[in-house]
């Protein structure tokens, strides 16, 4: 997306499309029960952290040679659909979707997120506390950088974990992104005055964080250990199949999470239909996923159980069909192999 392109776009959209009474409408179109935690969703989270487990301990009794490679490889992609499917849950139960309140959420996003290498605390203060106010603006932590912006630094990371125009087309870096995100966003919960490369905004971190996300690594590498003990201890072994699961993972994760928000301009203020785009994927995709790609309705109604995401697209596009945007993802993404690397700010 060019610069021009964001210029003009946000002229289009300087301010919120929707006022309190359109989106207070649109819930009192849901039924009640959309808005109340599913427990239930915990059998198939359990579900993929067993096949998780059982590929670890699969793969940590492959023999040698070609065929074990080619099974290495092959669980590898088993478990990292797994994980992906584990992500997607813990980021609602983190919104409080699945479970809501209390030690039974917090126990329950501390062990799935450690799948993934996430500390709770700090996805609730960078997702939940601070892109879910401000996405799509100057204050969101999970944008691009912006015109202004532009430090050596901030040059490589864009140029290396952005899709952009700028680097040799299709770069497989950038399906990455997600494991430089996680460790840069540690990094600013534990040291909380800095603001570590990659970072193009603060997230709202709070004094006494630090200790409490030193806590929850150490309850990830407690996890981690129970993995590579599964493993027989073979930790070289452990080591390439927790990085190759991470990496495979991180793909899934952000060939959603860029389509959702980096093809759209920086605005002034949060708005789901100009600050979001809902992408469409295969059903199966939408079922093990938990409708992840339905994004703008995610930001419409954060703690909505993700089964009722698509009643909500199509109220969505009844009612607002010349703002609200469901792409397909390959369309999606040919957009954003066409952005520049730093985006214009939008107008004050």
């Amino acid at each position: 997306m060019s610069a021009s392109h964001h210029a003009s776009a946000h002229a289009a959209h300087a301010s919120p499309s929707l006022t309190a009474a359109d989106v207070a409408r649109l819930r009192a179109a849901l039924p009640p029960e959309a808005f109340r935690a599913e427990p239930r969703k915990l059998r198939a989270v359990a579900l993929a952290a067993a096949v998780v487990v059982a590929a670890y301990g699969a793969a940590g009794r492959l023999g040698g040679g070609v065929p074990g490679a080619v099974g290495f490889a092959a669980l590898i992609a088993v478990a990292a659909l797994a994980s992906s499917v584990i992500g997607f849950a813990a980021h609602d139960l983190a919104h409080g979707s699945i479970v809501r309140g209390g030690r039974a959420q917090r126990a329950c996003e501390l062990l799935f997120w450690s799948f993934l290498l996430v500390a709770p605390t700090v996805w609730r203060r960078v997702h939940n506390q601070t892109h879910h106010v401000h996405y799509g603006t100057a204050d969101d932590p999970d944008r691009a950088f912006l015109a202004g912006e532009e430090t050596t630094g901030a040059r490589w990371y864009t140029w290396i974990f952005y899709p952009n125009a700028e680097v040799f087309p299709w770069n497989p870096l950038v399906f990455a992104h997600f494991i430089p995100y996680v460790v840069r966003n540690t990094l600013g919960g534990i040291f909380r005055g800095a603001r570590p490369l990659g970072m193009p905004a603060r997230p709202l971190y709070q004094s006494g964080d630090a200790p409490v996300i030193l806590g929850e690594l150490a309850c990830i590498a407690v996890v981690q250990a129970a993995l590579c003990a599964l493993m027989g201890g073979q930790f070289g072994r452990f080591a390439v199949m927790a990085l190759g699961v991470q990496v495979a993972t991180s793909a899934i994760s952000m060939s959603y999470i860029f389509t959702n928000h980096f093809i759209n301009p920086t605005t002034t203020h949060a708005d789901p239909l100009h600050g979001t785009t809902s992408v469409i994927v295969p059903a199966w995709l939408d079922r093990v996923h938990s409708n992840f790609s339905f994004h703008t309705e995610h930001h419409l109604f954060p703690t909505l159980n993700s089964d009722y995401y698509p009643q909500v697209s199509r109220l969505l596009a009844e009612r607002f069909p010349e703002s609200y945007r469901r792409i397909p993802i390959g369309e999606a993404w040919k957009k954003l192999w066409r952005n520049r690397p730093f985006a214009k700010r939008a107008a004050a």
